[in-house]
């Protein structure tokens, strides 16, 4: 029988790096970020396990293992402590003593040191990852009906709708010919926006894509519902996803919501359950061997609050390891064994973010040029990964086969790794290597980013009745601003200011090599800046404005590498510079800098309710930036707040607020602010709909936490026939 392991930690990345662990060996997992919603589902769960960080919100690690281990479930249950704070032989003693933890590990956690307790803990119940898929799939084998919500089956009437809506298209092909992942690696390579349309028997699918990357999958299989997918991954157990959908029915609110109300899931889990969900989606695809496809760039892809959240390459790769075994790798393969594996030269394919462990960071140091394929396969791996990551690699074009070995391979000090720095601002993450030492530093982890589910805007009502001013305020006074925002606008003005700078240099400055440089030291400075600069380091909730921006770099450091890499050219260009011709800055990024300043000065006017005077900077950065989601959600809110009573200004004040979502569906404010607009306006049931979106788009979104819980409390007051009132 499987064992169940609560991870209590903050930190996204190390969680999911902890689970992923866990899961390979056969574990389910179920995650948690602050102490409160550790404690609930340790009392709502079957719980095997405890791994606790110390330093989490609303109560520390210490407060919660002294909280369990006075109940009787929690007595003698094992607790693992984690720190990356609180090191050393004293806390580790002491969280024995006082709350008697199998072990105390600190961070960087070492992953070895981790099995070991486990093996040691649980001994011959020790799990098997075979038994424990067979436990999933005996789920998935199981009728859909009693797992289908309404949305579900919403969603199943709309992808057989929309699917008409390609019966037109000219690009089109069959499976069998062309395997998802090479498919899905050529959109990327033509940065390709619309949807892909794959279709066997009664089974289809619709693939959204958005500047080559996989954001959202539809499908017309129940059993791909989201309750199903909670279930088998014992998050709930089946008498709550029933009653979860019988509430449901009764109330017309998301199930999410109503197993956040019940008590079985958190906010952080109903995101990760819906990003498992559309993960599931898409790698099914990679199982299938026969299949029409077609893809029409025409389609607008819909706003959706949850998306999938990594690169296309590591979509590519996850799927091939899920779903293709040996013996169809070699019918990819077999045919290229005395071909050279040569990494590809062009950085956008070459340097995509695969997310790779120690062990194939040390296969991809192997590919130079100068091997066949039939010595990669037998390098460092076992077999079956071997065929798995070579062929991901392939099929995404990071590395081509060839005849030939190339003319000249990689210089021997010339750094291999196929990812690079994130263009983002974030720590260090601690997360270490399969061979790394406790007392090492952090080693990187990269992932991919999106947060996105599948909701329409409201619809528009007509003409709105006159709302309250002082129903549309937060129901603690106080004014929303963009504090979850802050690290993506750091990074839109981070850019817009490196962007600025690099169009006032030259191109050897831009690379950063001197005029006699040779062509080795621009390659490397080229290659060095393209996997820092390169698209699959952003986030995936980046803004249109960001991705310009990083497009904007990634393209002057490629025409500079050109520039300089050819002899003639370089010539003609430094007889260009020798006769004072100097290039003018991007006027696109003066604007964005321009607007960044005036939305900073909005964000100051709105603290100080000063609604007349935000709404005018607010504007101002609109008019500059027209295709910045946030501008929009900011200028909306002030536009409604300054005056509330007037019908015409509050219709323009949603229209920005849809507009921002259309524009970027992951800003949380966007649907907080059409969520405080609806309750103003007695629009109940969309108000609670736009305050659950934010909750599917930013599970830390407070305010609209407090009105979804402000709106269960009163819908009980009501079923009870009373009021609700200050004090009761």
């Amino acid at each position: 029988m499987s064992k169940t392991i609560l991870v209590v930690e903050d930190d996204k990345t190390v969680q999911r790096m902890i689970a992923e662990t866990l899961e390979e060996e056969g574990f389910n997992v179920i995650g948690e970020r602050d102490g409160e919603w550790a404690l609930r589902t340790f009392e709502t769960k079957d719980i095997h396990f405890i791994i606790l960080d110390i330093l989490i919100p609303v109560m520390n690690g210490f407060q919660v293992a002294e909280r369990i281990r006075k109940t009787v479930k929690g007595k003698n249950l094992p607790i693992l402590m984690i720190s990356g704070i609180y090191r050393g032989v004293n806390h580790r003693q002491d969280a024995i003593r006082k709350y008697d933890v199998v072990e105390y590990l600190d961070k960087p956690l070492n992953t070895e040191k981790l099995l070991d307790v486990l093996k040691n803990t649980f001994g011959a119940d020790y799990p098997s990852a075979v038994a424990t898929q067979a436990e999933k799939e005996a789920v998935d084998r199981k009728a859909p009906e009693p797992y289908a919500s309404p949305d579900s089956k919403k969603e199943q009437a709309e992808v057989e709708q929309h699917s008409e809506e390609f019966r037109a298209v000219a690009r089109r092909g069959n499976l069998k010919e062309t395997f998802i992942g090479e498919l899905l690696a050529e959109l990327y390579r033509e940065r390709s926006s619309g949807a892909l349309l794959v279709k066997k028997d009664r089974l289809k699918k619709i693939v959204y894509m958005k500047g080559g990357y996989p954001v959202f999958v539809k499908s017309n299989l129940l059993n791909e519902c989201l309750g199903k997918i909670m279930v088998r991954e014992k998050m709930i157990n089946e008498k709550e996803c029933e009653e979860s959908i019988t509430r449901m029915k009764e109330s017309g609110r998301q199930q999410g919501t109503v197993l956040i109300e019940m008590g079985c899931i958190s906010p952080h889990n109903l995101q990760y359950a819906l990003q498992i969900q559309l993960e599931s989606k898409l790698f099914d695809l990679f199982g299938w061997e026969d299949g029409d496809f077609q893809f029409n760039p025409k389609t607008v892809v819909p706003p959706n609050t949850v998306s999938l959240d990594n690169s296309t390459a590591a979509l590519i790769y996850e799927g091939i390891r899920k779903y293709l075994k040996r013996d169809r790798l070699r019918a990819f393969l077999d045919p290229f064994l005395d071909h050279y594996v040569v990494p590809n030269p062009d950085p956008l394919c070459r340097f995509q973010d695969m997310d790779l462990d120690v062990a194939e960071e040390a296969f991809v140091s192997a590919l130079r040029g100068d091997r066949r394929l039939r010595e990669i396969l037998d390098f460092g791996l076992d077999k079956e990964r071997a065929y798995q990551f070579t062929y991901a690699l392939q099929c995404a074009k990071m590395v081509l086969f060839e005849k030939e070995p190339p003319e000249n391979t990689e210089p021997e000090d010339e750094d291999q790794d196929f990812g690079g720095e994130e263009i983002d601002t974030q720590d260090d993450l601690d997360v270490p290597t399969e061979s790394s030492d406790p007392d090492d530093g952090p080693s990187e982890n990269r992932q991919g980013k999106v947060e996105e589910i599948n909701r329409e805007i409201a619809l528009d009502p007509g003409p709105p009745p006159v709302p309250s001013a002082a129903a549309s305020q937060p129901s603690n006074g106080e004014i929303p601003i963009g504090e979850l925002t802050v690290e993506e606008r750091n990074l839109r003005e981070e850019l817009a200011t490196k962007a600025e700078e690099m169009k006032k240099l030259d191109y050897f400055e831009v690379l950063g090599v001197s005029k006699t440089a040779s062509a080795a030291e621009i390659k490397k400075a080229y290659f060095a800046l393209a996997k820092q600069y390169h698209p699959d380091r952003l986030s995936d909730s980046a803004s249109v404005e960001i991705r310009n921006l990083a497009d904007d770099i990634f393209h002057l450091i490629s025409n500079a590498h050109d520039v300089l890499d050819d002899s003639a050219s370089r010539e003609r260009y430094l007889e260009e510079l020798s006769s004072g011709v100097k290039r003018d800055v991007s006027s696109e990024i003066s604007k964005i800098l321009s607007a960044e300043g005036l939305f900073q000065k909005g964000e100051i006017a709105l603290r100080k309710r000063d609604y007349a005077q935000a709404k005018e900077f607010f504007g101002q950065a609109v008019m500059l930036c027209p295709d910045e989601g946030e501008f929009h959600a900011f200028l909306g809110w002030t536009m409604f707040q300054n005056d509330p009573k007037n019908e015409a200004e509050v219709r323009m004040a949603r229209d920005q607020l849809n507009k921002a979502i259309t524009l970027n569906p992951k800003v949380d404010k966007s649907y907080l602010f059409l969520g405080y607009i609806y309750k103003a306006m007695n629009y109940r049931e969309m108000s609670e709909h736009e305050f659950e979106k934010a909750i599917q788009c930013n599970p830390d979104c407070t305010e609209a936490l407090r009105e979804l819980r402000l709106i269960s409390m009163r819908r009980k007051s009501k079923k009870k026939g009373g009021l609700l009132r200050r004090g009761r």
